[in-house]
């Protein structure tokens, strides 16, 4: 029996037409010598099959790394990242370039002739442990920025009479200033108490003056706080000023401390019962400030 001839669908000349267009698989040829020919297909502008044959030579960089480090690089990775492949991953992981110190070409000529100038060594070796240190206080300051510079002799100065044996009347006032002249307010006539250069370091509000009041305490613990020297010396009367000096790169006290009451009564009853007593495993050592000459 005859087998019916059938009829040519027009899709079949569709899918025909569409397999000849595709492009050939690439190909990978390993060659004697060590490369690989990688041959791959693609169209260009005008719509033409163009070939492309590429040569690949691969080689073996060994390069030793810190045992560590290759160490860590066996670890198993964890969390999101636990079913990825070992290695940096580009999605979660940056990597930067690494950048290579090349120093000058008269590097080591520079560095000899740096080592061998006497006069620069000298000047570096007397700035090495070189501070600032205040004349008056022996604080971590400049000497013109010391809260005391007006109430207080330097540490050690001659001739300065020491703060307990003055009088208690407020030095005497200026001259009387020619008429028409501008005189400050503290000056004039009537303003309780004189203001001058060594009267309260806060400012004149009360006419009192604080280098009459201003205890030096020494042999002071490195770990005393301003608070508990307030609240020992508070007990004998009203403290208007607590300084202790401490180093500035550790923050421990530096071994004195200043303690300024309103009263002078009070200053003299602190300085008897405090001076000898034990404090931090240390006997303090109290006595008036010198006033500034």
């Amino acid at each position: 029996m005859a087998t019916p001839k059938t009829k040519h669908d027009w899709a079949d000349d569709e899918d025909v037409e569409e397999t000849s267009t595709e492009l050939p698989a690439p190909q990978t040829i390993s060659n004697k010598d060590g490369t690989k020919t990688i041959i791959t297909f693609r169209y260009n502008d005008q719509g033409k099959k163009v070939k492309m044959t590429r040569r690949i030579r691969y080689t073996t960089h060994t390069e030793k790394v810190n045992p560590r480090v290759a160490d860590r690089k066996t670890w198993s990775k964890f969390g999101l990242s636990a079913k990825d492949p070992a290695g940096p991953a580009p999605d979660t992981t940056s990597v930067g370039e690494n950048i290579i110190f090349r120093p000058s070409t008269n590097w080591r000529k520079d560095e000899k002739e740096a080592g061998e100038d006497p006069g620069a060594q000298a000047l570096k070796d007397k700035l090495k442990d070189k501070q600032v240190k205040c004349r008056i206080c022996n604080g971590e300051h400049f000497t013109a920025r010391c809260p005391y510079k007006d109430t207080m002799a330097p540490v050690g100065a001659d001739g300065a009479d020491v703060a307990a044996g003055l009088p208690d009347d407020p030095a005497p006032r200026l001259a009387a200033p020619e008429k028409g002249s501008y005189v400050p307010p503290a000056l004039r006539a009537g303003a309780t108490g004189g203001a001058g250069a060594g009267d309260r370091m806060g400012g004149s509000k009360y006419g009192e003056r604080d280098d009459l009041a201003t205890l030096r305490v020494t042999n002071v613990s490195e770990m005393a706080e301003e608070q508990e020297l307030r609240d020992m010396f508070e007990r004998f009367g009203r403290v208007t000023r607590v300084f202790l000096a401490k180093d500035r790169e550790t923050g421990l006290a530096k071994g004195f401390a200043f303690i300024s009451f309103a009263d002078r009564g009070d200053a003299v009853k602190a300085a008897a019962k405090m001076d000898g007593f034990g404090f931090k495993h240390l006997i303090l050592r109290v006595e008036f400030a010198k006033k500034a000459a």
